[in-house]
This record gives C-alpha cells, structure tokens and sequence, in this order.
C-alpha cells in the first residue's frame, strides 16, 4: 500500500513539475535585437544622433552619424522615436517575429506656424522719438561739410573768383579779330613785315589817310556782347562795318 502511494505521488509530482515547467515556458518571451534606420520621410534624409528609447525597460539609445541603431528589446514593445524639429514616432514591435528585426522608421517634420511680435526697444512712443531725433548718421561729417560748401557767403565768393565770362571771352575773341584785319596781308611775323616792301607801302599810305588817328575801333569794347551770337555772324557784321567805312 505505501508503495502505491508512493508511486501516485511521484506521478502527481511528474505532472505537476511538467505543466510548471510548459507554462513557464509559454510565458517567457524571446528577446529580439531591433535595428534599422531614422530618416526623413520627404527626401528619407538619415537623422544622426536620433533618440530611440522603450518605455518599457526603460532602455534606450542614439543613432549613428547614417541614421543607424540597435536595441534590445521584446515582442510587444512599443519603442519611441524623437528628433528635434521633428514629431514624435511610435513603433511596435510584431508578436511573431525573429530574433532579428530591422526596420526604417520615416519621421514627419513638425512645423508650427507662431503668431507675429513684434520687439521694440523703447517702452514709449516719446522714447523711441527722443532717440530718433539724436540719432548719428553714419554720413553726418560729409552732410555738414555739404552745408558749409553751400552756404550762400561762400558761394558769392566763389561767384567772384571764377574765370571769364562772356564779356571777358568776346574781348578776348574781338582783340584776336583785330590782330587779323592787321595782318591781312599773310605775315603774322613781325620780321617778315619788316622786310616786306608791301607792308611799307601799305603802312605809309595808312599814316597818309590818317588811320593811326582812327579810334572807332573802340566802340566794339563799349557795346556790350550778345549772349546768343555766333561766330559765323559775328564776322559777317565785322565784315560788313569795314565794308562800309
């Protein structure tokens, strides 16, 4: 009898220590090593140094330079993927999968569109005019040394010092013409009119006629010149007086 009790006994310890050790089993999950890549889902541009993160273990790590990473984790997990500028990703891990599972996780950009300020750095409208009004340009030596150029006195000064007008230059061109009418003859040199026989000739019938006595020449010098005349007419009127004579 102690025998079969034993035996009964050992039985029921068999079976007891085999479904303990089939539920154990059945409850254990596999550990997967989890690794892919973090890109950009417009261009699937790599994001280095992207945190990947399990909330579950509480374990997490960082991509490489290429966007790259590995975890460890187990079926079931829901590993969290964040970057900044970028919205956060969520991934689960599969319930049936191997030992091995790679994926590429595409991240969305974030992009937030905040409402305008507008940053002045004077608390008051009188503020911002007083610092207005003593502003510094950064020409204001050239604009006062303008100023001082344009100032009435210095350009009336200015005024008196020019060169010739139109007066001064039709005296100039009135003391040239009369040189020429002098010297019709061709010899602008007075060493050729010297020992020219004709320049004498002409130079006595002259003082016969009483031409060194004449002096109405100096009326060209009293009558003012006229703005808008031109050479051309001028000697035509020259030109026309000695005609007359």
């Amino acid at each position: 009898m102690d025998l079969k009790i034993k035996r009964i006994f050992f039985v029921i310890v068999l079976c007891f220590l085999t479904s303990t050790v089939k539920l154990f089993a059945q409850g254990e999950d596999k550990t997967v090593q989890f690794s892919g890549r973090v890109v950009t889902d417009r261009n699937s541009e790599f994001l280095p140094n992207a945190y990947v993160f399990n909330p579950h273990s509480g374990r997490g790590t960082l991509s490489d330079n290429f966007g790259f990473f590995k975890l460890l984790v187990y079926p079931g997990d829901s590993i969290v993927f964040s970057y900044v500028g970028f919205r956060k990703r969520y991934y689960i891990i599969p319930r049936e999968t191997e030992q091995v599972h790679s994926a590429t996780i595409f991240m969305q950009e974030d992009t937030k569109v905040l409402a305008e300020v507008k940053v002045y750095p004077y608390s008051t409208e009188e503020d911002f005019k007083k610092a207005f009004m003593d502003m510094k340009l950064a020409d204001e030596r050239q604009r006062k040394a303008l100023a001082e150029n344009l100032e009435q006195s210095k350009l009336n000064v200015l005024a008196l010092q020019a060169g010739m007008g139109t007066s001064a230059n039709f005296r100039n061109f009135s003391q040239q013409m009369v040189f020429a009418n002098a010297n019709r003859n061709g010899f602008q040199s007075p060493l050729l009119a010297l020992t020219n026989p004709f320049a004498w000739m002409n130079f006595i019938k002259s003082i016969k006629n009483g031409d060194l006595k004449r002096d109405d020449w100096k009326k060209a010098y009293e009558l003012p010149p006229l703005e808008n005349i031109s050479r051309d007419k001028f000697l035509r009127e020259q030109k026309r007086e000695i005609n007359g004579q």
